[in-house]
């Protein structure tokens, strides 16, 4: 779990991507960073199966969540003491072909204080200016799109 406060994550495709180089910021807590974490990961809605392991100095994050009726499987390394910096890659998979597959995918947080005036837990300001709740957001995703899931293994 990384420091509470406002995180600045850059986001770069690593390899043959073209994926440019973004930076979004993210205001975090204890309550809502389960799921802030990742947010930077495609496709981490209805996830069914995270599994977490600790080998070394670092995080292996594995998991299977349904966009639809696409299963997407990130795999994630994370090293950092996630208090000040962290650093990491994922790799996303889908069961069905996707528009925009971002490949293997670089990412780097860097701590920069509380959160700012206005800001809220979950909240998530994007390349483009625009803020989202990502906790909001999911919460409404999985409350509407729920439907032709339940066939899934849990």
């Amino acid at each position: 779990m990384r420091k509470a406060g406002l995180w600045e994550v850059t986001i770069r495709g690593a390899g043959d991507s073209m994926m440019r180089q973004q930076k979004v910021q993210q205001c975090t807590n204890e309550e809502v960073e389960s799921i802030m974490l990742l947010s930077v990961v495609p496709g981490q809605e209805h996830c069914h199966d995270v599994a977490v392991k600790k080998p070394g100095k670092g995080h292996e994050i594995r998991t299977m969540c349904y966009v639809h009726d696409n299963r997407v499987e990130a795999a994630v390394e994370l090293s950092g003491d996630l208090q000040a910096a962290y650093r990491g890659v994922f790799e996303v998979k889908y069961s069905k072909p996707v528009r925009f597959n971002p490949g293997r995918t670089e990412f780097e947080g860097r701590w920069l204080g509380a959160c700012k005036a206005g800001q809220r837990a979950g909240d998530m300001l994007l390349p483009n200016g625009a803020t989202v709740n990502v906790v909001d957001d999911r919460k409404h995703a999985e409350a509407h799109g729920h439907q032709g899931h339940e066939g899934h293994k849990h």
